[in-house]
């Protein structure tokens, strides 16, 4: 247990001497004035809100998959969402009509169609909202993915039972 405890902290502080990072101390700075100190470049993180992506794609159909860089989504869930809508408000008006007419099988035909589009409207009106929103929760995960791979070091344990 001890062999085990003393190699972590043993590795925790030599982690940096495996994962190249150069370090220039201010007394070599002083000497040579022509030495060149190098960092580690760490990527900059670019986050998204999830909250305003969940709005705006409440508000306008596909702008929150805009809003996370994401054109293709948003073309199809703006045309899928649209398109549904004006379906509905089609099946409104020729139901209404119907109505009117007192048509009453083809009132009942199109009055179902329309029960059924505010079903469907609405599961890709909330559909679409929750996938900005979650877009926009995993908007930098590959990138914060690829600084945590690159802070990972290699490491070693000896287990002695005693």
């Amino acid at each position: 247990m001890r062999c085990v405890l003393l190699l972590s902290i043993l590795y925790f502080f030599t982690a940096d001497a495996f994962n190249g990072t150069d370090y220039a101390f201010q007394d070599s700075l002083d000497n040579d004035s022509s030495e060149v100190i190098t960092f580690k470049e760490v990527p900059v993180v670019i986050r998204r809100n999830p909250g305003a992506a969940l709005l705006r794609s409440a508000v306008l159909p596909g702008w929150g998959q805009f809003y996370n860089d994401e054109p293709l989504k948003g073309i199809f869930f703006g045309t899928l969402e649209l398109g549904l809508l004006s379906w509905l408000i089609a099946e409104h008006f020729a139901a209404e009509e119907a109505r009117i007419n007192n048509d009453y099988p083809i009132y009942q035909i199109h009055r179902q169609r329309r029960l059924d589009l505010i079903w469907y409207t609405s599961a890709a009106w909330l559909f679409g909202m929750l996938d900005a929103y979650v877009d926009a929760y995993l908007f930098s995960f590959s990138t914060e993915n690829d600084v945590f791979e690159r802070e990972t070091g290699i490491a070693a344990a000896v287990f002695i039972n005693f």
